[in-house]
Formats: structure tokens, sequence, C-alpha cells
């Protein structure tokens, strides 16, 4: 369980930083600049909020597997939504990246995670 205990504190540590980082600087480090800045901050601290359960799941992975399930939902929900938005012009083709780097590898390890932990959980 350490490694995942690792994971997990990862996962938090680069949701509170990205998160907080974005707060700060977005959206006038963007381009194009968001049309509605305040719900892109409103967004942004929803992140953080994600990254402080990422910590507490870091703690005691196998008592918070509720919360993986919310984060993997969150993180699929914004490859989907970040796909979409490309494909409906509403996000530069350039930016396809940022899914794939922020959402992509994190739901992969929360998905295993809910997968390899699953026999254990069930028969506590």
């Amino acid at each position: 369980m350490k490694g995942w205990r690792f994971f997990f504190l990862a996962a938090g540590l680069f949701n509170v930083i990205g998160g907080t980082v974005g707060f700060l600087t977005a959206p006038s480090q963007l381009d194009p600049a968001p049309v509605y800045p305040f719900a892109f901050r409103l967004l942004l601290i929803f992140v953080i909020i994600m990254g402080i359960a990422y910590l507490m799941v870091a703690r005691s992975p196998q008592d918070h597997r509720d919360l993986v399930l919310i984060g993997l939902m969150t993180k699929v929900a914004g490859l989907v939504m970040s796909f979409w938005a490309i494909s409906d012009g509403q996000l530069p083709v350039s930016s396809w990246w940022q899914p794939v780097i922020n959402d992509l590898p994190w739901a992969i390890g929360f998905a295993l995670f809910l997968l390899r932990t699953r026999s254990s959980k069930e028969s506590s």
C-alpha cells in the first residue's frame, strides 16, 4: 500500500500546486483568455479541493476508495470535456496535450488502484 500512498500524495500535490499556480496566474496567461474568468478560477478551486481529497487518500488509500472513484470520474470528465471543447472549436487544437498530461495518467492510476484493491475492500 506504500506505493499507492506515494501515488496519491503525488496526485494531491499535482492538483494543489497546479491549481494554485493556475488560480494565481490565469486567466491572464492563457491565449485565448477564458470568456468567463470567474468560472475558470472556480474550476481551479475545484482542482485544489480534489487535490486535498487525494492527500486524504494518501493517508489511508483503502479507507478512501470512494474518493478515488470520484477522482476517477473527474479525470475522465476532464478528458472528455477537453476533447469535446477542442472538437467544437472552443479550445485550440494545440491544447490537446493538456488533458493528456493533466488527466490521463492519473485516471489510469486511479482505475488501476480501484481494480487492484477491489477484492481486499470486499472482504473487509
